[in-house]
């Protein structure tokens, strides 16, 4: 499970320098777990070169190496992540949707697909008529996600996102609800400037907390890192603050693997007394994944003749036409409702000094389930 989280998180990092080159001025936010535990089903089904390249996008099968078989990993963190629970609520949406035109389900290969499908990742492709009825189809999916993730997650596909010559859609959503393990006191919130740039300002609800939270200094990118637990400490959200108002880029050029795992690592934080002030927020972002992950590498699967899910359907023509991502997040007093080697040095301080923490220009943030340090959500907050 270990190499299977380096790479899911290797993955996040790519993906959001990605999106990072697409607009350095939006918030961001995806869920890494979400998207490639979906990117797994489709890959049960892939051979060839398109399976080759969805590895090394997705999966970074050469990080995995022959430490054990990807799918029965990724069956083991679901358990593990999806256990039934008080302290939190956590919907995962996954359903991959091909057209019925298209053989399914018309040979024993194909037969051992959908119960690998359904036994690894509880799924299957479903048949539907892009031909006839895309609009209609369209409708179906939205209402669906929207009813699987407590109403937040709306309108997935939009207008005209699905078409006639659709043939192999996945939709993807994940939604999360949690209490702070110490919740902010909503009379202490006041409107505060969140510094968008040196230029810029934005009044924005500021809560406002005292209390002991684990927290380090990283030297090198003079970065803030502080950990807000949920109830029961099962999840996290750690938030990546640079000192300087400019300084967001230098932390997101640093950011590796090693490096975010050794920053928020127990080992390295310290419990300390708190002064923190955190902007009450919502972000919502929604992706056609289809752009990115072509440039990431993973083309093949994208490309009408060139794509091969035999191991899916007979069919030469079928090809991933779309995948969609949505993700929302809620940060409030109460907590949080979404729905997606290096070394550091601690800052020197005086036993029992108050550390303050005022997140009132641009942060990293990330959601993280701390016993498997599966990352669940990854976000940028710039843009009020």
């Amino acid at each position: 499970m270990e190499a299977l989280n380096k790479a899911n998180t290797s993955f996040a990092l790519d993906f959001f320098k990605h999106e990072c080159q697409e607009d350095d001025n939006e918030n961001i936010l995806f869920s890494p777990f979400s998207i490639s535990s979906a990117l797994a089903t489709v890959y049960l089904g892939a051979k060839g070169n398109t399976a080759d390249q969805m590895a090394k996008v997705s999966l970074r099968r050469t990080e995995i190496g022959k430490s054990g078989n990807i799918h029965a990993g990724f069956k083991a963190l679901n358990l593990e992540i999806n256990q039934p629970t008080k302290n939190y609520q956590l919907r995962s949406v996954n359903h991959l949707y091909g057209e019925k035109s298209l053989p399914f389900n018309v040979s024993l290969a194909l037969q051992e697909y959908l119960q690998l499908a359904k036994k690894y990742y509880n799924a299957e492709p479903q048949s539907v008529d892009f031909v006839g009825a895309a609009n209609e189809i369209r409708r179906e999916i939205n209402s669906r996600v929207e009813n699987q993730t407590e109403g937040k997650i709306k309108s997935l596909l939009p207008p005209g996102s699905i078409d006639s010559l659709t043939r192999l859609v996945l939709v993807n959503a994940l939604y999360f609800k949690g209490n702070w393990a110490t919740k902010f006191d909503a009379e202490e919130t006041r409107q505060r400037p969140f510094r968008i740039n040196t230029h810029t300002t934005k009044p924005v609800p500021m809560m406002h907390l005292t209390d002991k939270f684990n927290w380090t200094y990283v030297e090198s990118v003079q970065t803030d890192v502080l950990e807000l637990p949920y109830v029961n400490n099962d999840l996290s959200m750690f938030i990546l603050l640079p000192r300087d108002i400019t300084g967001l880029q230098k932390l997101i050029n640093e950011l590796t693997f090693e490096k975010l795992s050794a920053w928020t690592s127990p080992e390295l934080m310290e419990e300390m007394k708190m002064e923190v002030y955190l902007p009450r927020f919502t972000v919502e972002e929604k992706y056609d994944l289809k752009s990115t992950l072509s440039k990431m590498g993973m083309e093949d699967a994208f490309t009408e003749g060139q794509a091969d899910f035999s191991g899916m359907s007979e069919n030469a023509d079928l090809f991933l036409s779309q995948v969609f991502h949505k993700c929302y997040v809620e940060v409030n007093e109460e907590g949080t409702e979404a729905a997606a080697a290096s070394s550091a040095s601690l800052a020197s301080r005086s036993l029992g000094a108050t550390v303050f923490f005022v997140a009132d220009h641009p942060f990293l943030f990330i959601i993280r389930h701390n016993k498997t340090k599966c990352v669940l959500f990854f976000g940028r907050f710039c843009s009020p």
